[in-house]
């Protein structure tokens, strides 16, 4: 028998499915509700539901969290990283699987002293180069001169990208931006962000301009969602706000439409970012204006220091003329 089937045996017979009912909560659900971001909720759901699935349950609802011991982590990772599993994902396996141990706990049903246990394992400490991208200056302007503000749709989607680009939001705070938390005498959004946190953003004249101009045009009302859907003939539906996904979709379309150039919704909010610390803005500040809980967060938004390297590369020399003429004429 090898290895693996060895370890999934033994698995079987000491996490047995569930055929009781369960007087206590379920520690994946508690976890799950303390989640605040839908997001992060699906992401982790699923995480879950595979590490029980490994475990012989037929999901985390049927999985048998009290019974699970830190072994039983040490020899799920050890079977994921044979099939390939990168450590930022084995990584969230774990931020999951903690969050699992400590519902437990705190819901009686693990003991404490196999609870510290788990939550003493640490993640895999790595770097990877940052993804994404700011966009250019040639480009954002591009882009922004693209829409026709004649038309309702493209007006709506060209404020969606001036308060991404212009102010940093987030996708996924777009569709929650309502008419009564905007104050057009202030240019003032109060927003709640990542985490549910709330913050008040400052939109700069150009931005509040085109803002104030899809408001009075077709969002005249005092109370309801700013950013509506389309119904498929054109009339805008202000009983359902656009969704994140649909808002990453058009920001991506958008840019290759304009400049034949990859860029993602997250990367206008990069270049806000970019841009802000290119001024010399205090970084503090920019934190705050990002909605960030963490400094370090707020510096992998830097994309400065791509650009700064390539001007040095440039400018090195190893040779003198005489040795590059040599070099190039020589065959």
């Amino acid at each position: 028998m090898s290895e693996k089937r060895a370890l999934t045996a033994q698995l079987a017979e000491e996490m047995p499915p569930s055929t009781e009912r369960r007087d206590s909560p379920n520690p994946a659900l508690v976890y799950l509700s303390e989640l605040s971001s839908p997001t992060s909720r699906r992401t982790m759901a699923s995480k879950l539901s595979k590490f029980a699935q490994w475990a012989h349950y037929m999901d985390l609802r049927d999985c048998e969290w009290e019974k699970v011991r830190p072994e039983h982590l040490l020899a799920f990772f050890a079977t994921q990283a044979k099939e390939g599993i990168s450590i930022s994902t084995s990584n969230c396996y774990l931020a999951a699987l903690k969050g699992v141990a400590r519902a437990a706990w705190m819901t009686g049903q693990m003991s404490h002293e196999v609870y510290l246990k788990i939550a003493a394992m640490k993640q895999k400490r790595y770097y990877r180069l940052p993804t994404g991208r700011s966009i250019t200056r040639e480009e954002s302007s591009r882009l922004i001169e693209s829409f026709d503000e004649d038309n309702p749709q493209d007006l709506r989607d060209k404020v969606m990208i001036l308060l991404m680009l212009g102010c940093g939001l987030r996708r996924g705070e777009i569709p929650g931006l309502k008419l009564e938390n905007y104050d057009p005498m202030e240019r003032s959004l109060r927003l709640i962000g990542k985490g549910n946190k709330e913050r008040k953003v400052f939109l700069p004249p150009a931005v509040a301009t085109v803002v104030n101009e899809w408001l009075m045009r077709y969002r005249p009302e005092d109370k309801g969602y700013i950013f509506c859907r389309f119904f498929k003939g054109g009339k805008l539906d202000t009983t359902r706000p656009i969704d994140a996904t649909s808002v990453g979709r058009i920001a991506k379309s958008r840019m290759i439409e304009a400049h034949n150039a990859p860029c993602s919704a997250h990367d206008l909010r990069r270049t806000f970012a970019t841009r802000l610390l290119g001024k010399n803005v205090d970084i503090v500040t920019v934190k705050n204006m990002m909605g960030h809980a963490n400094i370090v967060t707020t510096a992998l938004y830097d994309r400065r220091g791509e650009d700064a390297q390539k001007t040095v590369a440039d400018s090195v020399v190893f040779y003198s003329k005489k040795e590059l003429l040599v070099e190039e004429f020589s065959f």
